[in-house]
């Protein structure tokens, strides 16, 4: 499309501790716990590289490589699916707060459609909005 590099990002306020939201949020493999639209995840490995293989809901298949851990953050990018992004890189990440936990999902990329921005804050916000569902906020 031409366009600069797009950047995203959304949180939430969670009345939670860290450790309990992180147990949660933190597992690379356990998006399909937490996310509404996932409804599996497949572990995959290539030497000492990890990936996972996101079922959707809708049926589409996104495969993802998970490039750094902290202890409460990572880093992982998009090599294919159907979201309408290239060069995707997204950190999640959790913040301890006094009564709760923030966490933050942000990330950057090339759109390869109109409202690509619209589309990956859709997901943010759905899979952010069951972690307050489930936690309180």
């Amino acid at each position: 499309m031409g366009q600069d590099k797009i950047s995203v990002s959304r949180s939430v306020t969670l009345k939670a501790p860290i450790l309990e939201v992180w147990a949660v949020v933190g597992d690379f493999h356990g998006l399909h716990k937490w996310h509404p639209a996932v409804v599996d995840s497949t572990r995959e490995h290539v030497g000492d590289e990890e990936f996972r293989a996101l079922t959707l809901a809708d049926g589409g298949r996104i495969i993802e490589h998970l490039e750094s851990s902290g202890s409460h953050s990572y880093r992982y990018s998009i090599l294919r699916g159907p979201l309408p992004v290239a060069h995707y890189h997204a950190l999640i990440e959790a913040t301890a707060l006094a009564g709760g936990t923030r966490v933050t999902w942000s990330s950057t990329f090339d759109p390869t459609a109109p409202d690509a921005d619209k589309v990956i804050a859709g997901v943010y916000d759905a899979g952010l909005a069951a972690l307050a569902e489930r936690f309180g906020s």
